[in-house]
């Protein structure tokens, strides 16, 4: 089986050990995920089975869409509800313009600074370990691109909820800490759920005591990219290694994300991705059969 296998994670349990429980009920069948929730968050865990897990990369690349409860007036230090608290605010002050206003700064492309408790390496080491060893952590600030946040609730005893849609390695424990320095109150992420990842929807997930997990097929995946398909000819001279022609594909197709440098080959038989070399040539980088 080369598929993908779509888990609704329930709060309280890591991303690892939904990998472990798909694997075991394939037999020890390769599983990875594209991707990991905090235990803290819930959602959508997409994982990769068989050579699908050689997709990692390409799978890590699409957008998410998030649902989270930001809570106002006190820090913590993981920057969601299970840290310790370091400080609390009062917000009597708070409106919902002033929220706005400090959201609409978030737009587009910013630089973040990961949570100094989170799985980012720092000279190979997880920071959550050097953080919990005692250390002082200072995480690098990254770009990240938010494409839409919208707020779907007015402040409720102190919290808002948003519906945040984001590309790789954002943060959205880092968004809420953010806007409480904005605000000048603190907040923490109360709640946070993954609600879609590309084309793939939470509500299309199996839950993780499913006795039988249902695979999404490759050509499913495809979708979610700006794609060619190809000819037999084509196909099996870019599954031979060697690069096509562009012009001469039998079709191109649009998908959610469009890939700067690579676009998405496929054929009858195989799902691939290739990367641009030279005038109208795509150059095979990898091929997983359907």
């Amino acid at each position: 089986m080369n598929a993908l296998i779509l888990i609704n994670k329930p709060v309280g349990i890591r991303s690892t050990q939904c990998v472990a429980v798909v694997r075991k009920s394939l037999g020890g069948l390769k599983v990875g995920h594209a991707g990991t929730l905090d235990s803290t968050a819930s959602g959508l865990l997409v994982l990769l089975a068989g050579q699908a897990s050689r997709l990692c990369e390409y799978v890590m690349s699409l957008p998410k869409v998030y649902r989270t409860v930001i809570q106002f007036g006190i820090e913590t230090d993981t920057y969601d509800y299970s840290g310790e608290v370091l400080a609390e605010h009062s917000t009597e002050f708070l409106t919902v313009k002033a929220i706005d206003d400090a959201l609409y700064k978030f737009s587009g492309v910013r630089l973040q600074s990961p949570p100094a408790i989170s799985a980012v390496k720092i000279d190979g080491v997880p920071a959550h370990k050097l953080a919990r060893s005692g250390q002082d952590v200072k995480t690098r600030e990254r770009p990240v691109f938010f494409r839409r946040i919208d707020r779907l609730t007015g402040i409720l005893e102190g919290a808002i909820t948003l519906e945040v849609s984001c590309g790789r390695g954002t943060y959205i424990r880092s968004l809420a800490h953010d806007l409480g320095v904005i605000l000048g109150c603190g907040a923490h992420v109360k709640s946070l759920t993954r609600i879609s990842v590309g084309k793939f929807s939470l509500t299309d997930a199996d839950s993780i005591e499913a006795q039988d997990f249902r695979p999404v097929s490759l050509s499913e995946l495809a979708k979610n990219y700006e794609r060619i398909s190809v000819s037999s000819r084509d196909a099996k001279t870019f599954t031979n290694g060697m690069s096509i022609l562009l012009s001469q594909a039998e079709g191109l197709h649009r998908g959610v994300t469009v890939m700067k440098d690579n676009i998405c080959v496929e054929g009858e038989e195989f799902l691939g991705f290739g990367t641009y070399a030279g005038y109208d040539y795509v150059r095979p980088v990898v091929i997983v059969p359907k």
